[in-house]
């Protein structure tokens, strides 16, 4: 085999290992998740320690640091010679951020160069790894500053030891390369800021960023979030209140949540709900305040609740060292709950309140739930659907299928069996959801067989990038009654998935 094959074989075994995306494969083995929907959306080891685990971010690092390995290795086992081992090692981390086999859409690069840099000097390289993680994890919270530091001080150390130009120069290879990598992120934000200054302040001092905008993202036990998912995604939750005759409970607090749909179903009960007091939100803003200076209240829409008055009222009371913004997201359930997803994975990528915000807005847009109903009995004790008395008055039992838009229930659709209304909810949600640019949470009440099954047949045919199944609290419960099988939606703009 002559040089030149041997060269050419190097760069695409060295792009096609760089493309075996861990963070993604390995998150997807350990939760069923996409990395990419999580935390701040980066397939990178950092993103997985915080959003999955300390372990599966040791096997990312591991393999990472492997992709950046290997090349150097090869090129010196073929006698190629440290200019092709350093090309191996960018074309490796080009793959690494731009992978074949997941829509170019991968990490930043830094593990994979820091493998690269670990064989090619590793003497040097090693000296430089805790100013790296003292910059990076201790000082700033930036991997930008993290590299550039680090970087320098190893080029200054090559030299010292007297290497080559080629192994004096390869990381600031490196790091070109991985700026290019992250061109097409940076572009758009650079464009899209009119404060560019501290932009450039979040980029290199993240934590210094933060500090001036501790942001607090607070929502309602309405948005029926896994108790998990909250707690991943740091959202303070607060529970509304259900009546019952002999009772009130918070809800998914301190009633089971089996127990209650087992008393709908067999007793002749019509619950009651409230909204929080403006006092307990007043509470909650003065615990917040302590470490927080902006709080971002997400509710269900104030056509449904005095959810949004309770939190505004408290709001004009909370101490003047929060500033409080309570949003209506004009939806409810687990369509609210995306929405306040949204807000908090755009807060931790550490963008500001305004484009937090401006984030929120284009979810809203975005999202939506449709849902089959056992009975519209609660609905219309309830007064969310005043239309379908007449249905009520008829002998003929029907399985509504209803939607949430603009702040009303509407019904789109009866059936006379749930099965057809079911497969009537599963075809509507085919024809109008972009397969792979959606995310989904199947919801329920006291109906997990069915949810399951429809969550099946819709995770194959929109093949979502991020799911969940989740059961609606007491409090949607007491309103929509038992046997509710769902599906709420996030579509995601182009740009989130084109990078």
């Amino acid at each position: 085999m002559t040089v030149g094959t041997s060269c050419i074989l190097l760069l695409i075994g060295s792009y096609l290992f760089g493309s075996v995306s861990s963070a993604i494969l390995i998150t997807r083995l350990w939760t069923g998740k996409d990395i990419r929907t999580l935390g701040n959306r980066n397939a990178g080891a950092a993103n997985v320690g915080r959003s999955v685990g300390i372990f599966p971010a040791a096997l990312v690092t591991i393999v990472d640091f492997s992709k950046g390995a290997f090349p150097i290795m090869l090129a010196r086992y073929l006698n190629l010679g440290d200019i092709w081992a350093l090309a191996g090692a960018s074309v490796s981390t080009l793959g690494h951020s731009y992978p074949l086999y997941f829509r170019f859409r991968g990490g930043k690069g830094l593990a994979v160069s820091l493998g690269a840099l670990l064989v090619l000097t590793p003497l040097e390289t090693f000296l430089t790894l805790p100013v790296l993680g003292l910059v990076y994890l201790v000082i700033t919270g930036s991997a930008v500053t993290g590299a550039l530091v680090s970087l320098a001080l190893l080029i200054c150390l090559n030299l010292w030891r007297g290497h080559s130009l080629v192994v004096v120069l390869a990381p600031v290879v490196l790091l070109f390369v991985m700026g290019l990598c992250g061109l097409p992120e940076a572009i758009p934000a650079w464009r899209k800021r009119d404060d560019k200054g501290r932009l450039i302040v979040s980029w290199l001092h993240p934590k210094d960023s933060k500090s001036k905008n501790n942001i607090a993202i607070v929502t309602d036990s309405v948005a029926s979030l896994p108790l998990e998912l909250c707690q991943r995604e740091n959202v303070h939750v607060v529970p509304l209140t259900l009546v019952l005759p002999d009772r009130t409970y918070r809800d998914g607090v301190d009633i089971n949540t089996r127990e209650f749909y087992g008393w709908l179903r067999e007793k002749d009960i019509s619950p009651k709900t409230s909204a929080p007091s403006p006092g307990e939100y007043i509470d909650l803003y003065r615990q917040l305040a302590k470490t927080n200076n902006i709080a971002l209240v997400l509710t269900p829409t104030k056509e449904l609740t005095q959810v949004w008055d309770s939190a505004r009222l408290a709001g004009e009371q909370a101490p003047k060292s929060i500033d409080v913004h309570v949003i209506d997201t004009r939806v409810a359930g687990p369509a609210q709950g995306f929405v306040v997803l949204s807000a908090a994975r755009a807060k931790s990528a550490g963008l500001d309140p305004e484009m937090i915000l401006k984030a929120i807005q284009i979810t809203q847009a975005n999202v939506g739930l449709i849902g089959v109903l056992d009975s519209l009995k609660f609905l219309v004790e309830g007064g969310r659907v005043q239309a379908a008395h007449r249905w009520m008055r008829s002998a003929l039992h029907v399985y509504p299928l209803i939607t949430l838009t603009r702040g009303q229930i509407r019904l789109a659709g009866l059936s006379r069996s749930k099965k057809k209304a079911v497969k009537r909810m599963r075809y509507w949600l085919e024809e109008h959801l972009p397969p792979g640019k959606v995310a989904l949470a199947y919801f329920h009440t006291d109906a997990l067989d069915e949810v399951q099954a429809l969550s099946k047949r819709l995770e194959e045919i929109l093949k979502p990038t991020e799911s969940f199944i989740t059961e609606l609290t007491p409090v949607l419960g007491a309103h929509t009654g038992p046997g509710i099988v769902g599906v709420a939606w996030w579509m995601f703009p182009k740009q989130s998935f084109e990078r």
